[in-house]
């Protein structure tokens, strides 16, 4: 499927694919099915981009997992997005929602349950197992053995630059690979899926509110915003660049790896000691207050029982790898966390006053009933040995790009078309707006890379 090398042969198709995370690969597979010839172009050595990185949540609606109607799903999705969003963008998702699972199954990506996060009045976010690999890892895998045998062309270590056109028509991506310079005509569109702009420094300065560039990315290599450049550069519009751009998940500086133990029931604590959030609450929310707090510095504390329930979950099969401190007891997890500049006598007290109120069923400074938006029964931090998590706020994703109508076409910063440019995923900006729902970044991206997919096959 992968080819280290591009022959003559791989430079024209009818559509070319730029990049290969969950987008950019729904589309070839889409494309392919509809009769057009694809070539995908991935500018790192490995394909998946951030969807190899995920747990791929996909928040769906009738299902067989769940059956719930499209009516209330859109109503939570609107919600999600603080009201604030290109419309119709939620209405194309949840309207293609139902479909998107059965096409899925087809493909051999099977969900095996759901999840209720914030946002949600029912568990619309379908899990995979998880038992073999993540599941962003999974649905990359499959997605790319679909295509592969349907004849699509996946070439990587190839850095798409720039767009070429003529007549006002894009007509193709002009590369380079090792220095060297290469053409790829496309005959009936080009397909950018590049994925956001994480990992680019002068992006987020432009757009982002001031400090956001000190985020850390938890995306893949090639998240720099290839496919917004190339786009702006013919005058494609923009949608939703500041809003979007946010952190979302908890991190490790040291290593850079995400820490969400809080959904096993962790505690976060600023370098006072003291809580600053509801741990349940979606977790970008918890990084904004985390901004907020000395240093942007906070930790996350839990039990044994804690880090063995998280290590069940299927972020904790995706997000491992970060570091921790142990110790055999609180008092001494507190003295190992000073060195690292927390109050040790107000990290004690904070964990008793909220053992005592999981005891009490009672949470009176933030209101945290649940592990997880409504899901999950907190527990107290009580069974030793303790470990703690050192956190700053990091980014899986941001959520603006470039202006995209229902059928995925670019739209210029006049509202017109720009004819034989497409986009999908974290590449296109509206859909989520000013806010976000957990699910709906991988959902977006297979979602829209099908619809993207058919309307470049059709020309």
């Amino acid at each position: 499927m992968a080819r280290e090398n591009a022959g003559p042969a791989d430079r024209e198709a009818d559509v070319v694919v730029v990049g290969s995370g969950a987008a950019g690969l729904m589309a070839a597979v889409e494309a392919a099915d509809a009769g057009a010839s694809v070539v995908v172009l991935e500018s790192e050595p490995q394909t998946g981009g951030s969807t190899r990185l995920s747990g791929a949540y996909v928040a769906l609606c009738e299902t067989a997992l769940q059956p719930g109607g499209k009516a209330e799903f859109l109503e939570d999705l609107l919600h999600s997005h603080h009201d604030d969003c290109q419309e119709e963008l939620s209405r194309l998702y949840v309207e293609e929602a139902p479909a998107t699972w059965r096409r899925l199954e087809g493909l051999g990506i099977h969900f095996v349950r759901t999840f209720q996060f914030a946002h949600m009045r029912k568990p619309w976010a379908h899990e995979l197992s998880g038992e073999k690999m993540g599941g962003g890892a999974e649905i990359v895998t499959r997605l790319e053995d679909a295509a592969g045998r349907r004849g699509v062309r996946i070439l990587t270590s190839i850095k798409a630059r720039r767009l070429t056109a003529k007549d006002g028509r894009v007509t193709g991506v002009a590369a380079e690979r090792d220095g060297a310079d290469a053409t790829f005509a496309a005959r009936r569109g080009v397909i950018l899926a590049t994925g956001g702009f994480t990992r680019n420094a002068a992006l987020i300065r432009n757009f982002g509110r001031p400090g956001a560039d000190r985020m850390l990315p938890l995306t893949g290599q090639g998240s720099r915003g290839d496919g917004l450049i190339m786009g702006m550069a013919l005058g494609a519009g923009i949608s939703y660049m500041t809003a979007g751009v946010a952190p979302t998940s908890p991190s490790d500086p040291a290593t850079g790896k995400g820490v969400m133990v809080l959904y096993a029931g962790a505690i976060a604590l600023n370098l006072s000691g003291n809580r600053f959030c509801r741990e349940s609450d979606l977790y970008i929310d918890t990084c904004w207050a985390a901004l907020a707090q000395k240093d942007g510095a906070f930790v996350q504390v839990y039990d044994h029982a804690m880090r063995t329930a998280y290590a069940d979950t299927m972020m904790g099969k995706v997000l491992t790898g970060f570091e921790e401190i142990a110790a055999p007891t609180l008092a001494e997890l507190a003295e190992r966390l000073a060195p690292h500049g927390f109050d040790k006598e107000g990290v004690l007290a904070s964990v008793a006053r909220y053992n005592d109120g999981v005891a009490k069923g009672a949470d009176p400074d933030f209101g945290r009933t649940n592990l997880v938006g409504t899901s999950g029964e907190r527990r107290p931090v009580a069974d030793g040995p303790f470990h703690a998590a050192l956190c700053k706020a990091g980014t899986t994703h941001f959520n603006g790009g470039l202006t995209v109508d229902t059928s995925m076409r670019v739209r210029d910063v006049f509202g017109e078309p720009i004819p034989g440019l497409l986009a999908a995923g974290e590449t296109t900006g509206g859909f989520h707006g000013a806010g976000y729902m957990s699910g709906t970044f991988v959902g977006m991206a297979l979602i829209f890379g099908r619809v993207a997919g058919r309307v470049a096959a059709a020309g």
